[in-house]
């Protein structure tokens, strides 16, 4: 799990090679948004590198946020 802010989020692989799916809960919505950025697979967990860390969660967070805002 990780964090970005007060949002948990999880982040795993989807079905088909570089396809990943964002699952969070979001203002009391379940969200879950397809993306295929490796490179937020790669670190959004993986606080050897903090800016690209932070770079992944923020993106996965924005992911998060604008699937809540399309919503119909």
């Amino acid at each position: 799990m990780a964090k970005f802010r007060n949002v948990e989020f999880k982040m795993t692989r989807g079905n088909g090679y570089g396809q990943y799916i964002i699952s969070a809960k979001y203002k009391g919505v379940d969200v879950n948004v397809h993306t295929t950025n490796s490179q937020a697979f790669d670190w959004c967990e993986d606080e050897s590198n903090k800016s690209k860390n932070n770079e992944a969660r923020k993106y996965c967070y924005t992911m998060i946020k604008n699937q809540y805002n399309s919503r119909g």
